[in-house]
């Protein structure tokens, strides 16, 4: 792309607004810079590009047609004002204002592990650069859940996008026991889980309960493995048998779901959990539906093999003749098997519903099923950063929920995805992604966070930290108010309804007596305590002998064939006469017959 088109498209306007402040006007054209760099994306797709190429592409210096693609990002040259405080301090003032203005370093972000190109070209829109193998990153983006050695490795002041312990909403079993339990405590608070067995034992009970009716079909159920992905692994049944609930759940299927085109389909909610000590939750307002890319049926066993029919993942159906994509430069005019939040809203208006409730219960069921294991997640937040100078916003995460709607317009939690996929292969695909990302580094705020943590160093008292911690958290609010664009925050609610039932949620959840289920414990946790030091007996005149401090044992030391007095802890041994026949067994046991009976 020449220089000038690059520079003409970076000062293009911001694009339209989200679904929130009404769709997208059908003769707007879509963003100048997003088209751009989607053109770079599917040129480059499937290669890795550093943020600096991409920095240097989307500026209009003069790169190289084909970038240098490395598995590793490149090392980097040596600080120059590092270097020159460690050859030779500055003579004067001017020299130390240059030398501190050279020392001002950017934002470094760590993207090596992490597959997808749309994180670093957003990296790059915000001016981030990409951190060298002997450079302490402030940002790590990785595409796998974050482990206890991955966190014991990353730098002080560093923002990882993963959470210790959100594995307990995102896999399926643990998933289904904690919203299955939370179903039972407030029946209308989580109406949105589907009926779920972790055993033929709980099918085998729920059945029985059922009261069979001829108006009523009887039920199908879905059967999903616990770690599963992309669809793969899912079954359909309508009877479901014991062998089935090996390591996968087994749901049952919603029977009448919302159609558009008489095709099945569902929803791809982003939610951005900044922290969780305190939490505070963000619902994304824009995102994905995708259709099946076949007609509806309802499940039969003739049809139940078919998941083009019932399954709406997007890996089962890009790959079937079927599928459609859309033209380009249309937002609001999706035509295609994937379609946007502002398409979703305008279609629902035309047939008379009330977007803004239905929205409502979308942003209330994402904030639910976080606030049933958001103990679990502070718990384990706090035990792998147990430093108590630590400001609650080491780690941040770009959940994906899929979303089931009925005719009722009653939304479904399918499941809840740790590691959505940020794959473009459209411009739809980079219009979301690409600003959900952008907007989602904005709102971490790791530039602010360097200048905060500076002051906070400065402090010594304990005092004085805790004032600094309360005053933070009312600079970071401020901070994510200015900065939020697409983002809404979700929780602490802004209704005071809201926020009442979820604190009446927080309340059930702090009068559990069992800890929560995956926590994480520490070796030291887990260690045995040490067994205490037995105690001696005290002497008693006249029973005391050879130093023994077991009277019985002293006593016995004094029979024939008694323990030694180096064993008083033996039990005795019984010494044979001429009528006693010994039995072959340890001497310990003192067993032995005379005549055919057994003594004691």
């Amino acid at each position: 792309m020449p220089p000038a088109e690059v520079m003409q498209v970076m000062q293009s306007p911001p694009p339209p607004p989200p679904y929130a402040d009404g769709p997208a006007s059908p003769a707007a054209p879509a963003s100048a810079f997003d088209a751009a760099a989607s053109r770079l994306l599917r040129k480059f797709a499937g290669q890795h590009i550093s943020v600096r190429e991409f920095t240097g592409m989307l500026s209009g210096r003069d790169e190289p047609t084909e970038p240098s693609f490395s598995k590793a990002p490149p090392a980097r040259a040596a600080n120059s004002a590092r270097q020159a405080y460690t050859d030779e301090p500055p003579a004067t003032t001017a020299a130390l204002r240059s030398v501190r203005t050279a020392s001002k370093a950017r934002v470094a972000i760590d993207t090596a592990g992490s597959r997808y190109n749309v994180v670093r070209i957003a990296a790059a829109r915000l001016g981030y650069e990409e951190a060298g193998p002997e450079q302490r990153p402030h940002v790590v983006w990785v595409d796998t859940s974050l482990s206890e050695n991955r966190a014991a490795r990353l730098p002080e002041g560093a923002h990882i996008n993963h959470f210790p312990g959100m594995l307990s909403i995102c896999r399926k079993i643990d998933s289904a026991r904690l919203l299955s339990k939370m179903r039972r405590q407030h029946p209308a608070g989580y109406a949105f889980v589907p009926a779920t067995f972790l055993s033929f034992e709980d099918y085998s009970r729920a059945k029985a309960r059922q009261r069979p009716s001829p108006s009523c079909p009887a039920p199908w159920y879905i059967v999903k493995p616990d770690a599963g992905c992309m669809g793969k692994g899912i079954r359909l049944t309508a009877s479901p048998k014991p062998e089935m609930f090996d390591r996968a759940v087994v749901q049952e299927y919603i029977p009448d779901p919302l159609l558009i085109d008489r095709c099945k389909w569902d929803m791809r909610v982003y939610v951005l959990v900044l922290s969780v000590d305190p939490l505070r939750i963000y619902v994304y307002r824009d995102g994905f539906i995708r259709l099946c890319t076949e007609k509806y049926q309802s499940p039969l066993p003739s049809n139940a093999d078919n998941s083009l029919i019932h399954l709406t993942n997007y890996a089962i159906h890009k790959n079937s003749r079927k599928y459609k994509r859309n033209a380009e430069n249309a937002p609001g005019r999706e035509t295609g098997c994937k379609r946007s939040f502002s398409w979703l809203t305008e279609h629902l208006r035309k047939l008379g519903h009330d977007t803004d409730a239905f929205w409502d219960r979308i942003s209330q069921m994402c904030v639910k099923s976080l606030l049933a294991v958001s103990d679990t997640l502070k718990f384990s937040y706090r035990n792998t950063f147990p430093d108590p100078g630590n400001l609650g916003t080491s780690c941040f995460e770009v959940l994906g929920f899929d979303v089931l709607v009925d005719q009722g317009l009653n939304p479904w939690l399918l499941e809840v995805n740790h590691a959505p996929s940020f794959s473009c292969d459209s411009d739809l695909d980079y219009g979301i992604k690409g600003a959900l990302i952008h907007e989602a580094l904005s709102l971490v705020g790791a530039e602010f966070e360097q200048h905060e943590r500076q002051q906070q160093a400065a402090l010594r008292s304990h005092e004085r930290r805790k004032e600094f911690a309360a005053r933070f958290r009312v600079r970071k609010d401020a901070y994510e108010s200015r900065t939020c664009q697409r983002f809404v925050r979700a929780y602490p609610a802004s209704k005071a309804d809201v926020a009442k039932e979820y604190d009446e949620i927080l309340s059930s959840l702090m009068r559990r007596t069992l800890p929560p289920q995956g926590l994480l414990y520490t070796a030291r946790q887990l260690a045995p305590a040490p067994a205490p030091a037995p105690l001696p007996l005290p002497a008693r005149s006249g029973y005391s002998c050879n130093g023994a401090a077991n009277p019985r044992a002293a006593l016995r030391s004094k029979t024939p064939g008694g323990p030694p007095p180096d064993r008083l802890d033996a039990p005795p041994r019984r010494v044979p006469t001429a009528k006693t026949r010994t039995l072959t067994t340890p001497p310990a046991y003192g067993l032995s017959v005379a005549a055919g009976k057994r003594r004691h």
